[in-house]
């Protein structure tokens, strides 16, 4: 079934495509196995991270970029990364829907992924799911989040290039924003410039972004309800994936060592759930039996037994 997918993914088959990333969702272990099923295929897309605080008009934003791109003949894919509502579970932005008039032409694939129960996760979920649209042969893979907190600071570091949009009167906002997200930009974009203000916040961006590794990032300012204004947009994203960029082998790597040990999290907690002896541990060291470092070095000897044996069967 996974090989039949995978193959007319291949093919791009947005159904296939659709239906492998709901698979990929539900269930880790699916995940695993596609992309150890997919590892060393050619990947085509470029990756465009869109992030920024709510409300400042990203969506209205990508919709035009996806219609200029589209009337260039370029294939689009599109992950909404959306919060969850803690009352309904669904997603909390209906102002997406303008999107999805593009659902029916057929170089355009939207999704929407949840950060549901697991927020801590999404970095990786994502990171998998935009290996698995690389191969549907896409042009572009636009990835909007939501705020400018840790996701979108993880989701960045898998991105060839990161548009960071605000508006304008943000200059304490930009303050208060995690470092992180503003340093890993590599175009800013000051939206709904019509109401003005905008020259504050190109001041405050100019005062605080540095050069690095040769690219200066632009800032550029577009009025959301005019489609004009993101062509300069465009063509500066356009001009930054042109470009090697040492930053984002290296972003790709900072991000893999974390989510190396984020697995190895994962594997340690698997082990230890309901593991008789860990069971016994935790017991000494409520009735003050064994001091807990003791016990977490001798249960760390035993994961490291059990990794060893599992590695001979391998």
């Amino acid at each position: 079934m996974i090989d039949d997918l995978v193959e007319r993914v291949k093919n791009e088959d947005k159904l296939a495509l659709s239906k492998l990333i709901t698979k990929m969702e539900r269930d880790p272990e699916i995940r695993k196995e596609v992309i150890k099923r997919i590892y060393g295929c050619p990947v085509k897309g470029r990756i465009i991270c869109f992030t920024g605080p709510p409300g400042v008009g990203k969506s209205t934003l990508i919709d035009h970029v996806i219609s200029i791109l589209t009337e260039r003949g370029k294939k689009v894919g599109v992950i909404l990364v959306d919060p969850r509502s803690p009352y309904t579970g669904g997603s909390l932005l209906g102002d997406r829907i303008r999107m999805q008039r593009h659902a029916t032409n057929p170089n355009v694939f939207i999704r929407s992924i949840s950060c549901a129960d697991n927020p801590e996760g999404i970095s990786r979920s994502v990171k998998d799911i935009l290996k698995v649209m690389g191969l549907s042969g896409m042009d572009y893979i636009i990835v909007e989040t939501v705020g400018t907190g840790q996701i979108a600071v993880e989701v960045s570091y898998i991105c060839h290039t990161t548009v960071l949009v605000l508006m304008p009167n943000m200059g304490d906002d930009i303050q208060m924003m995690k470092a992180g997200i503003i340093e890993s930009a590599d175009i800013y974009v000051i939206n709904k410039c019509d109401i003005g203000g905008a020259d504050l916040t190109e001041a405050y961006l100019r005062d605080n972004v540095e050069k690095r590794n040769g690219w200066e990032p632009p800032i550029i300012r577009t009025v959301g309800y005019n489609r004009a204004t993101v062509i300069p947009l465009i063509e500066e994203i356009e001009e930054h994936l042109s470009r090697e960029n040492p930053m984002y082998m290296e972003k790709i790597r900072g991000l893999l060592k974390t989510m190396f040990l984020d697995y190895v999290d994962d594997l340690a907690v698997h082990f230890l759930e309901g593991n008789e002896k860990f069971e016994e541990f935790v017991e000494k060291v409520a009735k003050c039996e064994s001091d807990y470092y003791t016990a977490v070095e001798i249960i760390y000897e035993m994961f490291k037994k059990e990794v060893i044996c599992n590695d001979k069967k391998d």
